[in-house]
This record gives structure tokens, sequence and C-alpha cells, in this order.
């Protein structure tokens, strides 16, 4: 079943915004454990999911989908994000 267009936009404008901030982030000192990242980065994910779930539309099943892909795909682009801080603390 696919999703309504409004939820697909509201969740493409979510990954914009998402990966913009992670591409913001600079890593400099003081460092911060890999364990410490992951717990700030799912904590963004719950941020972005709790703002964007106020702009999903239609019936409640409809919304819980749309967030559900919404934390999918945040969750999937955060991967990279964490590879690359993993691979700076190694370089350390």
């Amino acid at each position: 079943m696919t999703l309504l267009q409004s939820n697909q936009d509201v969740i493409s404008s979510a990954l914009q915004q998402f990966n913009k901030l992670l591409n913001q982030q600079v890593f400099t000192k003081p460092i911060i454990s890999e364990e410490s990242m992951v717990t700030i980065v799912d904590d963004w994910i719950k941020f972005y999911l709790s703002h964007f779930s106020t702009k999903m539309t239609g019936d409640q099943q409809e919304q819980e989908r749309a967030l559900q892909k919404l934390q999918e795909e945040l969750q999937t682009s955060s991967n990279p994000f964490l590879d690359k801080y993993r691979a700076f603390l190694k370089s350390l």
C-alpha cells in the first residue's frame, strides 16, 4: 500500500532537513564516545518524528504507516554519519 502523496512530501522534507543537520556536524574536541553519539542521533530521530508527526495526513493507520516509513528513512540516513564518526574516532 502506497503512502498518501502529502505524507511522502512530508517524509521527503524531513529527510532533507535531517541530512542537512547531519552534514553540518563537525567532529572536534572534546571527543564524545561512539555510544553517546548514537544516543544523540537517536534523540534527533525522535525529535524529527515528533515534529513531523503533526504534519502527517490521512487516517490513523495511514499516519502510523507514514511515521514508520519516516523512522526507517531517518535511521538509514543516519548510518553513514555514524560510520563517518566511527572512522573519526579510530583516526585519533
